[in-house]
């Protein structure tokens, strides 16, 4: 038995924290590859991005979140995996969560617009610690992190994602604080 405060049960402790996410991660991986086989449906943008923010919104709530949406309606359907949209949306949102955790003022603000008549842009902002400059280059790498408990594969995913799907995402520290990821996906009506 070890007891509360002993280093033994303390990293006991950090090791069951960190299996439980790796086996997070690797349950994402599968179901991103098992998406791959599903056909991609054309849908509206504005319903991927309000069932993934109702997935995290008991936690936005309950840190504080507030939450700011731009989506205006008669916008452009796009065809995705809606499941694999989601996932990037969740995981951009998760990020975003955890770089506000120190914040006084916690906003998070999600929008989306249409780039030329043949993409669309989705854009999520936080109010949250952002990233050094130095760093931009290195965020979707593989393994890179800048987090104390992160792996480093949830933006590279996200990424590899949206590119799949004929798009590309890019992040911004945003001049007030905080970072923005931007990504595009190509309207259903002008795929090539």
């Amino acid at each position: 038995d070890l007891a509360k405060g002993d280093p033994g049960a303390e990293m006991l402790d950090r090791i069951i924290k960190e299996g439980e996410r790796i086996a997070y991660i690797v349950r994402n991986l599968l179901f991103f590859a098992r998406q791959r086989e599903e056909e991609a449906e054309v849908v509206a943008i504005e319903a991927i991005i309000h069932d993934s923010l109702a997935l995290i919104k008991h936690q936005l709530q309950k840190d504080g979140v507030g939450i700011h949406t731009d989506i205006p309606e008669g916008l452009p359907s796009i065809r995705v995996h809606p499941q694999q949209l989601q996932q990037v949306l969740v995981n951009l949102f998760r990020n975003a969560l955890e770089a506000m955790a120190q914040s006084p003022r916690r906003e998070l603000i999600v929008r989306n617009t249409t780039m030329a008549e043949d993409m669309v842009e989705i854009e999520v902002s936080d109010t949250g610690s952002g990233f050094r400059e130095d760093v931009k280059p290195n965020l979707f790498q593989t393994f890179f992190t800048t987090k104390e408990t992160g792996m480093g594969v949830g933006l590279s995913i996200s990424r590899s994602i949206i590119e799949a799907h004929g798009g590309r995402m890019w992040a911004e520290s945003n001049a007030a604080g905080g970072a923005t990821f931007r990504f595009t996906l190509p309207a259903a009506d002008h795929e090539s």
